[in-house]
């Protein structure tokens, strides 16, 4: 568990006295140790003659805290993979992995077996997400792009021209008492006028902040949209309703994390991990040869504590949406300050503390770089070639961001020999950015399509 810094009474310095014992500090400290043995674990793609898999061998005790520790990484590796099943080969009996295993298998919809021998099929009469790789083609536009970041807590919107940032705005997405499409529909609308200046948008790419299959199709709600929509099924109206009798040109809509690293992408960028800070904590993966992967990487496990925070949904501990998101940074703010603070508001509050030089700012940048190093660290062990990593979202912006990165960089210690780390240049309107040259790119995305039940 992170046990903040403490001050000094007598000089009001700063001693950081950062406990956290990661997922990876676990298996540093058993690779070498005697009682450690080899586990194994494949992670499947494709199927048939095209299927390919990925094999990593971890050394863990074989009990039940090897086992532990062991699914937990199985689980991060699924996150930042998207494989379509994985094959566990444990030195330990069964019934020793059946809690963890029973917990992951709900967070996940995709086979997971302990053998080879078991049949390798999707989930018969449900229906599962599945990794698929899709090309989109796009022609060149002239005119005003226009990007619109539909966030948990804001949104934002900007107009390019030639590449150039021309105007930008932004509002809560869901001010106090406000529901449904109708309202969501009516303040984007708003917006994009507010940006545009008199102009028609020559196109307009759109970023949502929920899991979403490559052609647009919302496959499900994130927990914020869940809590002011009536279903996914009004979202399929969204980007007609929002561009209607207003965009001269091209409509695309992608979760807004596969958005960011299109455009990252399409700049190229290559082996990069964005880190993206704000209502969750998502990412996305661009991959040698340029495929983005989108990453729920709330679900991200690096808190291996018993203690550590359960997430707000899962049955997960120590999960990084549990620490660093709106809602994560708001309870440990509100238990520092001793008083409460709204989840819309940390960013704010945050910046504030640290213009003022109050010791909370930096001890609240100094918990958000343990845990991101954990999270890298993770990253290192699963992502093939990983060079570099840049962070993101609003809460990053100004000092705040200027602190993080500091500490980050301290805490990758030697590390940072082989890793490229930094902020993004504009990591409060970089989702709307992104966004804007959606319509713009071509750059192949791994994202989800959902299947109906059945044998595939």
């Amino acid at each position: 568990m992170v046990s903040g810094p403490s001050i000094d009474p007598e000089t009001g310095g700063l001693f950081l006295e950062m406990t956290l014992k990661t997922l990876a500090d676990r298996f540093d400290e058993w690779g070498p140790h005697p009682r450690s043995v080899p586990w194994s674990v494949k992670y499947r793609f494709g199927y048939g003659a095209a299927s390919q898999q990925r094999v990593f061998r971890w050394f863990a005790p074989p009990d039940e805290e090897g086992a532990r520790a062991v699914l937990t990484r199985m689980h991060n590796g699924i996150l930042f993979l998207q494989p379509l099943g994985v094959v566990l080969e444990a030195p330990v009996p069964e019934d020793l992995l059946t809690p963890w295993l029973e917990r992951i298998r709900q967070v996940h919809a995709l086979p997971i077996s302990l053998s080879e021998e078991e049949e390798f099929e999707t989930l018969e009469g449900e229906s599962v997400d599945i990794p698929a790789l899709e090309l989109t083609q796009a022609e060149p536009i002239a005119g005003l792009a226009v990007g619109l970041d539909i966030g948990g807590t804001s949104m934002k919107a900007c107009a390019l021209e030639g590449g150039v940032v021309k105007h930008q705005a932004q509002i809560l997405t869901w001010p106090k008492g406000e529901h449904g499409l109708d309202s969501i529909v009516g303040r984007a609308r708003a917006l994009i006028e507010e940006v545009c200046q008199g102009r028609s948008p020559a196109s307009l790419g759109i970023g949502l902040a929920s899991p979403m299959g490559v052609r647009g199709q919302v496959v499900s709600l994130s927990t914020v949209m869940r809590a002011h929509l009536d279903g996914v099924g009004c979202l399929e109206a969204l980007p007609v309703r929002v561009a209607e009798n207003l965009v001269d040109g091209p409509v695309a809509i992608f979760n807004d994390l596969a958005n960011l690293g299109r455009m990252l992408s399409g700049q190229g960028r290559r082996r990069l991990l964005r880190i993206q800070i704000g209502t969750s904590f998502g990412g996305c993966w661009v991959d040698a040869d340029g495929t983005v992967s989108a990453a729920e990487l709330g679900r991200l496990v690096v808190d291996t504590a018993a203690e550590a925070r359960p997430h707000t949904y899962l049955p997960l501990r120590g999960a990084m949406r549990s620490y660093l998101s709106n809602d994560g940074v708001a309870l440990s703010l509100s238990e520092w300050m001793d008083r409460p603070i709204e989840p819309e508001e940390v960013g704010f509050v945050w910046r504030d503390l640290n213009r003022a030089g109050n010791p909370l700012g930096r001890r609240m940048a100094a918990s958000t770089s343990v845990l991101l190093v954990g999270a890298i660290r993770e990253a290192l062990a699963l992502l093939p070639g990983l060079e570099e990593v840049e962070l993101g979202g609003g809460m990053l912006q100004g000092p705040s961001g200027r602190l993080v990165s500091a500490e980050v960089e301290e805490g990758l210690g030697s590390l940072r020999q082989r890793l490229r780390f930094g902020i993004a240049p504009n990591p409060g309107f970089d989702g709307a950015i992104a966004a804007a040259q959606a319509p713009l790119i071509d750059a192949p995305l791994r994202g989800v399509r959902r299947l109906e039940g059945g044998r595939r």
